[in-house]
């Protein structure tokens, strides 16, 4: 997607656009459907930033296991769910606690499913009660001070150490990413709505199809891919290799440690929580079911937190094959190869000797993988007409990001028309 355009070519009333990620694709969409030209630059080779699909070996891997909600307000305003095709998860998980799975369903959806889940050992009978009561606003975090953490704040909700321990911890750790459930309880209220109101999807060709259908409707001589911008002020961006570009007006759209830099400031970085993601390839006739469904560790034995078999949702295994991705939480000295035989060790006892006939794929190992919640407060742009977005600004997730770029998008909007 690079682009042809020459040195002498006039750019000055475009928006200048640093960073192709969630943030930055949805702040050059929103201008272009106010008619305000710009231009996007970025130094990868493919748009989308932390939301990604890699292909190895016939196979097609998300960097990292990402699900998109439905019920995301950005998402519905800028995305086609009908051509993305999308494909829904079971609502619900398999929670290994005692050598055996035990299923756990939203009775909103699945009422039979439900009624059983009220038989199985995660949980008692009233923290069951208590999901239906936080399903149907009789239960609530929203009266509780927004320093409190989500772990704080389940305990004050009353739901019980099993509850917590066998359910709560791992599904949350999956959705954050940090195994304390330290981030703040007004992201997991949000969380909680998004995944009730609406149903938890992929895609059918993977993650990356989302951003590949925003760039879709830019004009691809807009856009600069490989190209990595070494300076910026209010009014212009220039690359590593000397290049300038002259605008009305730059958005930074990269992780904040690098809008830093561009502007010249010494900031303390945004905190990140990481996650190692494995895959591992298998026979179509080991796959233990082609139920797409999420399987959690519920007994704190590790190294895995959650499992899916992403071949039941989406097409990213050859024929005969089907594809499991694993995530491991906050695992910071092994290395991948070894978190990848440990957690063969551990799929072992989840699905018997069939695992034998597995293979490791590959692993991500993701160290910026989500913003923390809460973080120390983004800092504000040094120079007028530089502006910043990104999912560090608000409760991060993929509709945090689109909504950030769509806002700033608005506040140049607004400005130009003033």
């Amino acid at each position: 997607m690079n682009s042809n355009l020459s040195k002498s070519e006039s750019n000055q009333s475009k928006i200048l656009i640093v960073g192709a990620g969630m943030a930055g694709l949805a702040c050059a969409v929103s201008l272009r459907e106010a008619n305000v030209p710009f231009l996007l630059f970025d130094r990868g080779d493919e748009v989308g930033g932390r939301v990604r699909t890699d292909e190895v070996e016939g196979y097609r891997l998300d960097r990292g296991f990402q699900v998109l909600l439905t019920a995301y307000p950005e998402a519905q305003r800028f995305l086609d769910y009908e051509k993305l095709d999308l494909q829904v998860c079971y609502p619900g998980s398999k929670v290994w606690f005692d050598n055996h799975f035990h299923r756990v369903a939203d009775p909103f959806r699945h009422p039979m499913d439900g009624v059983k889940s009220l038989l199985t050992p995660i949980g008692s009978l009233w923290d069951k009660l208590r999901v239906g009561m936080m399903r149907l606003g009789l239960l609530s975090s929203k009266s509780m001070p927004d320093q409190f953490s989500t772990l704080t704040g389940l305990y004050e909700m009353g739901f019980s150490d099993s509850m917590i321990d066998r359910f709560w911890k791992p599904f949350m750790r999956g959705v954050f990413l940090e195994n304390e459930l330290s981030t703040t309880i007004r992201k997991f209220e949000e969380t909680f709505r998004f995944f009730s109101r609406g149903d938890t999807v992929l895609p059918r060709k993977g993650i990356g199809e989302i951003p590949r259908q925003l760039v879709g409707q830019l004009p691809k001589e807009n856009i600069l891919m490989e190209t990595e911008i070494s300076k910026v002020d209010a009014e212009s961006v220039e690359s590593a290799d000397g290049r300038k570009w002259m605008g009305k007006g730059v958005v930074l759209a990269t992780e904040d440690f690098h809008a830093n830099q561009l502007l010249g400031l010494d900031e303390k970085e945004v905190n990140w929580n990481s996650v190692d993601c494995l895959y591992f390839s298998l026979p179509l006739t080991d796959l233990p079911s082609d139920e797409p469904i999420l399987y959690l560790d519920g007994s704190g034995d590790g190294p895995i937190n959650n499992l899916t078999f992403v071949s039941t949702l989406c097409d990213c295994a050859p024929d005969g094959q089907a594809l499991a991705s694993v995530s491991v939480i906050g695992e910071k000295e092994l290395g991948l190869q070894e978190i990848a035989r440990q957690a063969t060790k551990q799929l072992s006892q989840w699905f018997g000797g069939k695992v034998k006939s597995w293979k490791y794929l590959k692993g991500y190992r993701i160290r910026k993988a989500v913003p923390s919640c809460p973080n120390h407060p983004s800092p504000k742009p040094a120079l007028t007409g530089v502006y910043r977005c990104g999912d560090y600004f608000g409760l991060p997730s993929i509709d945090a990001a689109m909504k950030s770029g769509r806002l700033t998008a608005e506040s140049i909007i607004k400005k130009t028309a003033s």
